[in-house]
C-alpha cells in the first residue's frame, strides 16, 4: 500500500505538517477555552479543568477532550450555548455585505497533493458523508455539522471562520457556476470542481463567503487547489486564517481517509 504523502503550499508558500499541528493545536485550546467561559465543564478523568490546567493540556489530549465535548453537546445545545454569539456574527457579516462588489472579494490560495489516497476515497469525509464525528475532527473549530455535501444535501454547521472571531451559523450547497464578478476563475488544469456560496443558517442571507474546490487524479493521489473568498469589507485577517483552516480541514480528511483505506485493507 502506497505510504501516505502530503505536501501544503498556501499563497505559494509551504507549510510543514508540524506547523500545521501547531496551528490545531492552538485552535483545541481556544475552543476549550470558550467552551468553559460558555459554562460547560471541562474535564478529564472527571476532574474539572480550571483555564490554568487547560493551558497544560498536551496536544493530543486537548484534540481528545475537545471532540468529545463538541461531539456531545449536539446541535441543539450548541445553539443554546452560543444564542448571543449568532445573533452578533449575524449582525456582523450583514454589515460585511453592504454595498456588495465582488471584485473586492479577498481571496487565499491553498494548494494540496497527496499521495496515498484516491479523490472519491477522500471527498466523502470533506463533504460529510462520514457523518458528524469525522466532519467534527478535521476542523476544531467546526461545531456543528448536518448534511453531506457529496450528496447533493443542502450543508449545515457552524464554524470559525479564519481563525477568527466567532462562530457562525450557516447553511449551503455545492454548486457549478461562479457568480459574476469574483476575482478568480475555474483552473482548466483541474478537470473536477466544487463550488459553494455561504448564506446565514438564521434566515438564508448571502453572505458572498465561500470556496471552490478544484482537483485533478494523479497516480496513487491527486492534487487539490481550494479558493477562498469573503466580502471585501469583512477582516483581512478572515481570508488569511481560512487557508491555514482549510489544510486543517483537508489534510485531516485526507488522513481520515487513508486510515479507514488502511483498515479496508486489513479486513481484505
Amino acid at each position: 500500500m502506497t505510504k501516505l504523502e502530503i505536501e501544503v503550499t498556501i499563497d505559494g508558500e509551504k507549510y510543514t505538517d508540524a506547523q500545521l499541528a501547531q496551528y490545531e493545536y492552538q485552535r483545541n485550546l481556544h475552543v476549550l477555552h470558550e467552551l468553559k467561559d460558555l459554562g460547560i465543564e471541562i474535564t478529564d478523568h472527571e476532574s474539572n479543568l480550571t483555564h490554568k490546567d487547560i493551558n497544560w493540556l498536551e496536544p493530543k489530549k486537548a484534540a481528545q477532550i475537545s471532540l468529545t465535548i463538541r461531539q456531545n453537546l449536539g446541535a441543539d445545545k450548541v445553539h443554546e450555548l452560543f444564542k448571543d454569539v449568532e445573533t452578533d456574527t449575524d449582525r456582523r457579516w450583514k454589515e460585511y455585505i453592504e454595498d456588495y462588489r465582488p471584485e473586492d472579494s479577498h481571496i487565499g490560495v491553498t494548494e494540496i497533493r497527496v499521495k496515498g489516497v484516491t479523490i472519491p476515497e477522500t471527498l466523502p469525509v470533506m463533504g460529510g458523508g462520514y457523518g458528524e464525528k469525522a466532519a467534527l475532527t478535521i476542523n476544531p473549530e467546526h461545531y456543528i455539522v448536518q448534511g453531506a455535501i457529496t450528496n447533493g444535501e443542502r450543508q449545515y454547521g457552524m464554524e470559525v471562520f479564519g481563525m477568527f472571531g466567532e462562530p457562525t451559523y450557516i447553511t449551503g450547497k455545492a454548486v457549478q457556476e461562479i457568480p459574476a464578478g469574483l476575482p478568480f476563475k475555474k483552473d482548466p488544469a483541474y478537470i473536477k470542481s466544487l463550488f459553494g456560496e455561504t448564506m446565514l443558517g438564521s434566515d438564508f442571507t448571502n453572505i458572498h463567503l465561500g470556496a471552490m474546490h478544484e482537483f485533478l487524479p494523479e497516480e496513487n493521489g491527486f492534487k487539490m487547489k481550494s479558493t477562498f473568498f469573503c466580502p471585501g469589507k469583512a477582516p483581512q485577517a478572515i481570508a488569511d486564517g481560512h487557508k491555514i483552516h482549510f489544510a486543517l480541514e483537508l489534510t485531516n480528511s485526507m488522513k481520515i481517509a487513508y486510515q479507514m483505506k488502511q483498515q479496508k485493507n486489513a479486513t481484505e
